[in-house]
C-alpha cells in the first residue's frame, strides 16, 4: 500500500490511494468485518478537514494532525515528510480511514476507542513504511485524549 501511495503522489500529487485490507470475521453474527483505507490528500482535501470535523458529527481527539471517531468508523490524519514522497522539507498529508462494516449506529465510547487503536495502529506503521519523518507525528503508543465531543446525535 505504501508503493501505491508513493506512486500515486509521484503522479498526480495526490492519490485516490485505496483499501488497504478488509477483515471478514468467521462469526459474521456476533463480529462484524471491517475495512481499512489509506489516502494521500490533496490540499483541498486537506482545507476540508477541519470544517467536517467541526460539524460535530463526530468526537474529535488528539491524535496526528486530528483525528475523528464515531462507532463505526474512526479517520486519522498525519503529516509526512518522506524522501519516498515530496522530500524531508515537504509534508505531504496523509489520511487513514477504518469503518466496520454494517456497524453499530449507536455511541459506544469502546468502540471508538478501537477504531481509533486500529486506525493509529496501521496508520504507524504506514508512516514508517513510507519513512516518514519523526513517524509522521504520530506517538507509538496510543493515548485517547479527547479535543471535542459529537454535537449532532446519530
Amino acid at each position: 500500500m505504501a508503493d501505491v501511495l508513493a506512486r500515486g503522489y509521484a503522479k498526480a500529487g495526490a492519490s485516490l490511494g485505496g483499501e488497504a485490507c478488509q477483515a471478514t470475521p468467521v462469526d459474521e453474527v456476533e463480529r462484524r468485518g471491517l475495512s481499512l483505507s489509506f489516502e494521500i490528500e490533496s490540499e483541498l482535501q486537506r482545507t476540508g478537514e477541519e470544517s467536517e470535523s467541526g460539524k460535530g458529527h463526530y468526537w474529535e481527539y488528539d491524535l496526528g494532525r486530528n483525528a475523528w471517531a464515531i462507532s463505526w468508523q474512526a479517520r486519522l490524519f498525519f503529516d509526512c515528510a518522506s524522501t519516498r514522497l515530496a522530500g524531508l522539507d515537504k509534508a505531504v498529508p496523509v489520511a487513514a480511514s477504518v469503518s466496520m462494516l454494517d456497524g453499530s449506529n449507536g455511541d459506544e465510547p469502546e468502540l471508538r476507542e478501537a477504531n481509533l487503536a486500529i486506525v493509529h495502529s496501521a496508520s504507524l506503521a504506514m508512516a514508517k513504511e513510507l519513512g516518514c519523518e519523526n513517524n509522521g507525528g504520530l506517538p507509538d503508543k496510543l493515548v485517547v485524549k479527547q479535543r471535542a465531543a459529537r454535537t449532532i446525535a446519530p
